[in-house]
């Protein structure tokens, strides 16, 4: 068994192991969903390759950069974590994962964010991490967002002409992943964690006096089809006004029922609209679990958002973890590290969804 850098030649294969798991028939393949892994070119992702040429078990990694604030973040993504049913229980998946985690420090990353959650990560110093308010909006709460919101936007399918303008909203944008106009078109139309869901994805834009000032991606309800899973609010950007405008009328769009909106902590003025609207609302972490990838890259990379030097070489990873990203941490208001404001990072099941 060889435990390596898959080939791009291997990832067709891969990505039929990961489908054989995940999916069922008729639904969309691995492959389409998550281009990011299984495309050809430089590939990042592990896998356990069985004297045969089979692949045993393998692990996707993806690299991405976070703007958040002033800093750039480099960090990985892990997904698509799948071992063939014949080669379970030799731990393959946590050999891969040590063989991910040495190539992301290697790379220079700070972290990597995983999708789930379960002991294989945990063991592995993965912990849940950030701060989330997930909001519903019902009819009645969706009704009083829009009058709250207003009226002065055009909503709309997002067409192929409005790459540009949506991608800069995406870029301006607090905290959130960097996307290329190329990249973000990619991920559009592989509709990641829409598929997922098992639900369709809608695109909507907001337009005021012929400019975007709003983009809304939202996994719902496909026409006539059963829902496995509530319509769910993906990635948005824009002025808060508009997004509210256009999440409100997703959730009034016939059957939906009920729209789910996760949104950050750091979007004040958003939740304050949701809330206001009546909106229910429950406080969480992020989506999945992250783990350091190299301490200091990390301290390196988030310096420009610490607004004063601390003394961190008594705190270890999952308190550095907290201190930097969790807004009710604990650790933020003691008396040796002094008060400070969270880093905010984007939600991360979004259309970067790995």
């Amino acid at each position: 068994m060889q435990l390596r850098l898959i080939k791009p030649a291997e990832l067709e294969q891969a990505a039929l192991l990961a489908h054989s798991i995940f999916r069922q028939v008729g639904d969309t393949s691995m492959k389409e969903l998550f281009p990011l892994i299984f495309s050809p070119g430089y590939t990042h992702s592990y896998a356990a390759v069985a004297e045969d040429g089979n692949i045993a078990a393998f692990m996707g990694l993806v690299p991405s950069t976070i703007r958040t604030g002033e800093a750039f973040l480099n960090v990985f993504s892990i997904g698509a974590v799948c071992t063939g049913p014949a080669y379970r229980s030799q731990g393959l998946a946590g050999q891969l994962l040590q063989l991910c985690q040495t190539h992301a420090a290697n790379a220079g990353a700070s972290l990597i964010f995983v999708s789930g959650d379960r002991s294989l990560y945990t063991r592995a110093g993965c912990v849940p991490f950030g701060g989330t308010q997930f909001a519903e909006l019902n009819a009645s709460s969706a009704h009083a967002l829009a009058a709250a919101a207003g009226e002065e936007w055009t909503l709309r399918p997002m067409q192929p002409g409005d790459f540009f303008a949506v991608n800069r909203l995406l870029n301006e944008r607090e905290a959130g992943q960097v996307y290329s106009p190329g990249e973000l078109a990619l991920l559009l139309g592989a509709e990641a964690y829409a598929g997922v869901l098992g639900l369709s994805q809608r695109t909507l834009v907001a337009v005021r006096n012929g400019s975007i000032e709003g983009f809304a991606a939202m996994a719902v309800p496909a026409a006539d089809v059963p829902a496995p899973s509530p319509a769910t609010a993906v990635e948005w950007a824009g002025q808060p006004q508009a997004v509210a405008a256009l999440l409100a009328k997703a959730a009034l769009c016939g059957g939906v029922g009920t729209l789910q909106v996760p949104v950050p902590w750091q979007e004040r003025s958003l939740l304050a609209l949701l809330r206001d609207a009546g909106a229910s609302l429950s406080a969480g972490a992020n989506s999945g679990t992250v783990c350091i990838a190299d301490r200091e890259a990390l301290l390196r990379q988030t310096e420009v958002c610490r607004k004063r030097s601390l003394d961190l070489s008594s705190v270890d990873d999952k308190e550095l973890i907290s201190l930097l990203f969790d807004p009710a941490s604990p650790l933020r208001t003691s008396d040796s590290l002094g008060e400070s404001e969270a880093i905010p990072l984007p939600y991360m099941s979004g259309l970067h969804f790995i």
